[in-house]
């Protein structure tokens, strides 16, 4: 291919260590069928790193396990409805962003095209000159070949996810009319106010991702569901997954027919930092690539619509008195919002 040169007068790239360590994930075939992808399954042996985007998608994985949850057991009682309110609610809106993010990437990192121009310019450049490309010009990556359709995976998927949590959304408020006729949904909430408060103060730490899908994601196998994610025109990658689950698997409704994106005009920073991203995972992560992950991980514009969300659900949680009247708050603003959030970025 054409080598693309890098940007002279490259600044020294300073990495972040981080201690950390997982299990490693093997794959159960025992009971794969023709056409069925693989399933992702933890194991003892111990893995000396797991990079950012690993912990960060497990973390967005662990809300939409949630999700899952909710769609599948409905609310039978207050305590569902409170157990719902705080796992869906209680996320720090820059983690959840950046978990976003990180699963965007990762699945952008399997298209076949960019892996390898990815490894063709570090091979050519070296590993520190080409880390120090990335670090410097988020740019970069989605000039390389490659890169745009490799994004444009990633926003098939995105925008399958966007689809689920509005889907989710719509059932969730549908139950908040028909609890109405149940007798203990009528009963009242208490303190609301106290709720609303609680909601608040664990947005400020957040809710940490599950170890079994820190693992999941950690493990190499995890590219063979991540490759169709970016293909699948109509379900989520998560509708597998709940707040138990150990494993990661394609939807059996996948669609083989590639679902083309674009990114929407004024988001392209975020199609940047994507293809950033995905270079750094093709390349493997270790101590030295630590920091400039971190680096692309951040996106304000899409924290702060998040943010925004769990300000709005606060603010309809302290409004709400009787039961019924949560999940509303739960559907329009944890769900349907956050749903829009990381769907308004494509077209």
């Amino acid at each position: 291919m054409k080598r693309t040169k890098l940007t002279a007068a490259l600044a020294s790239l300073t990495g972040l260590a981080l201690s950390a360590t997982a299990q490693v994930a093997t794959v159960d075939t025992s009971s794969t069928q023709a056409g069925t992808a693989p399933v992702v399954k933890t194991s003892t042996a111990a893995r000396p790193v797991v990079d950012p985007l690993s912990r960060a998608a497990a973390l967005y994985g662990t809300y939409h396990g949630v999700v899952t949850d909710v769609k599948t057991s409905g609310f039978k009682s207050a305590g569902d409805i409170d157990t719902a309110l705080t796992n869906l609610g209680g996320h720090n809106s820059d983690q959840l962003s950046q978990g976003w993010l990180s699963y965007s990437a990762l699945v952008a990192s399997q298209d076949p095209e960019f892996r390898a121009a990815v490894r063709d310019i570090e091979g050519y450049y070296g590993r520190e000159t080409f880390m120090r490309g990335l670090n410097n010009d988020v740019r970069y990556a989605r000039s390389l070949n490659g890169g745009n359709t490799a994004v444009s995976a990633s926003l098939s998927a995105i925008s399958a996810d966007s689809r689920r949590l509005i889907g989710a959304a719509a059932y969730v408020k549908e139950q908040a009319y028909t609890l109405q006729g149940a007798g203990w949904a009528k009963g009242k909430v208490g303190n609301s106010g106290a709720k609303a408060d609680g909601l608040m103060t664990s947005s400020r730490s957040g809710i940490p991702a599950r170890g079994a899908l820190v693992t999941a994601f950690s493990s190499p196998e995890i590219n063979s569901v991540l490759a169709q994610a970016g293909q699948n025109g109509s379900a989520s990658v998560w509708e597998s997954v709940t707040s138990a689950a150990s494993t990661v698997r394609v939807p059996a409704s996948v669609s083989r027919l590639t679902s083309q994106r674009s990114i929407k005009r004024g988001k392209e920073p975020i199609a940047d930092r994507i293809a950033t991203l995905a270079a750094y995972r093709i390349i493997g992560a270790d101590t030295t690539s630590i920091g400039g992950m971190r680096n692309a991980m951040q996106d304000r514009g899409t924290s702060r619509c998040i943010y925004t969300a769990q300000l709005n659900l606060q603010q309809c949680v302290a409004a709400a008195h009787k039961h019924f009247e949560v999940p509303f708050c739960i559907g329009e603003h944890a769900l349907s919002d956050v749903g829009k959030c990381i769907g308004d970025v494509s077209q």
